[in-house]
């Protein structure tokens, strides 16, 4: 008897853990599939003007944890992060956080980041420099500090503005105002929850945690969404899932039903929401648990999509038909994080050698007009547009396959610099963006998720 026990629980086991994926698993491919196919030619993913960051950031972190950090999706949306400069505590923070994972160096982002903190002993953050503090503001700012290692001497200070103006019910406003008690609402709470998880093993902070813990868990509705309406919506349900799951782990109960909510709210396509709009799917796809898809050829794409009908025509192929555009997007002189070479000028000859002994190879970007790579990592020609141009290589150092992300500015005889954005556009963006978020309205949840 002990020994058909035995063979029947070992036969339950096998079929466990080699029969179908788990639903969560299988949403998981099936985003990633539709995320491989809709992104932009720069390398970003965007939908909503102002989100940009958000998403692409968002699909690092999804691509990071599925194990998928090789080929032309990851690297080309890495590099157009790092070719980013952010406006907003909301950008920096979430840009900060994705290239950090990415195994770049956010050091002097860190940096700025610490020095757009307000000073009027809050040691909060705002939407923007110096702006008066905010929750999700002030709790991006703080997570992005402590995943990167960053040393910031006024953490103490910051934990204290948070842990202070935690409202009765457990939960945190957008804002923390002199006039009555703003309401608690699901995205800052969430987002705070997600900052003191990080520093909890630092401060005595755990009671305020499970009250904030308490207070999310009653807005969960009976379908298992969390937010706004009878049912919640998909935006709120996957951050609050992101929180609950870190702090509580897959197995509670509130868990299991907010992810059985996002599973049933994926469309056919594989993404959540608006087609042409990334924002749900990436938020999704960082939230959900870290896994490692095998990948044989480290094209970036999985070896359960490779031969699958998700990707369409052409499967088999690393982003199908994928152009880049130059420069990847927002690359500037000055400001990019990629490893800037000797500059060129416009229709002159031009030649560098690129770092590594063998195997050099372009993995995504573009060089540019008129220069080409040769098998001996030279870039030489005669440049015919002006520009900046980001692009990553691979190469054999020391023995191993390293990737670098590169930059060549292409000027002409008096040009020494590319046209960054012009004040005026950027005070404006800033002006729109904190009204937006002193309202603290439904534009604000958008823009401060």
């Amino acid at each position: 008897m002990r020994r058909l026990f035995l063979s029947i629980l070992c036969l339950s086991v096998f079929l466990a853990t080699t029969g179908h994926a788990a639903p969560i698993d299988d949403a998981r491919l099936k985003a990633l599939s539709w995320l491989i196919q809709n992104q932009n030619d720069d390398g970003s993913f965007r939908g909503a003007p102002g989100l940009e960051v958000s998403q692409t950031a968002a699909a690092v972190e999804g691509l990071v944890n599925a194990g998928l950090t090789k080929g032309n999706t990851y690297a080309s949306a890495v590099a157009w992060l790092q070719n980013y400069q952010a406006y907003s505590t909301d950008s920096l923070s979430r840009q900060i956080t994705a290239l950090y994972k990415a195994g770049r160096d956010t050091s002097a982002l860190a940096t700025q980041l610490i020095n757009w903190r307000n000073d009027d002993g809050t040691y909060s953050w705002g939407a923007y420099d110096h702006y008066s503090g905010s929750f999700p503001d002030t709790s991006l700012a703080m997570s992005a500090i402590k995943t990167t290692g960053t040393a910031y001497a006024s953490a103490g200070y910051t934990m204290s503005f948070i842990i202070n103006s935690q409202n009765t019910d457990g939960g945190w406003p957008y804002y923390k105002s002199d006039l009555g008690t703003p309401p608690s609402k699901v995205i800052p709470t969430v987002q705070t929850l997600l900052a003191l998880n990080q520093y909890k093993t630092v401060y005595g902070i755990q009671s305020y945690i499970n009250n904030g813990v308490a207070w999310l868990k009653s807005q969960q509705t009976s379908g298992g969404g969390f937010g706004e309406g009878a049912t919640g919506t998909v935006l709120e349900t996957a951050l609050a899932y992101r929180a609950l799951l870190t702090e509580l782990g897959s197995s509670d109960t509130a868990v299991i039903s907010a992810q059985n909510y996002l599973i049933t709210q994926q469309q056919s396509n594989g993404s959540w929401g608006s087609s042409v709009d990334p924002l749900l799917t990436t938020l999704i796809l960082a939230a959900v648990p870290a896994i490692t898809l095998p990948d044989t050829n480290s094209d970036g794409i999985p070896d359960a999509l490779q031969t699958s009908a998700l990707l369409g025509a052409n499967p088999n192929n690393t982003p199908t038909g994928r152009t880049f555009a130059k420069g990847n997007g927002l690359s500037v002189a000055s400001v990019t994080t990629a490893t800037a070479l000797p500059p060129a000028t416009l229709n002159q000859p031009y030649t560098t050698t690129l770092a590594g002994s063998s195997g050099w190879a372009l993995t995504s970007g573009k060089l540019p007009d008129g220069l080409t790579l040769n098998a001996s990592g030279q870039i030489s020609g005669t440049p015919t547009t002006l520009g900046s141009f980001s692009f990553v290589y691979q190469a054999t150092v020391s023995g191993s396959v390293v990737s670098t992300d590169s930059q060549i500015q292409v000027v002409s005889s008096s040009s020494t610099q590319v046209p960054a954005l012009p004040g005026w556009a950027m005070l404006l963006m800033a002006l729109m963006l904190a009204f937006i978020i002193r309202h603290a309205g439904k534009q604000a949840i958008s823009a401060n998720f």
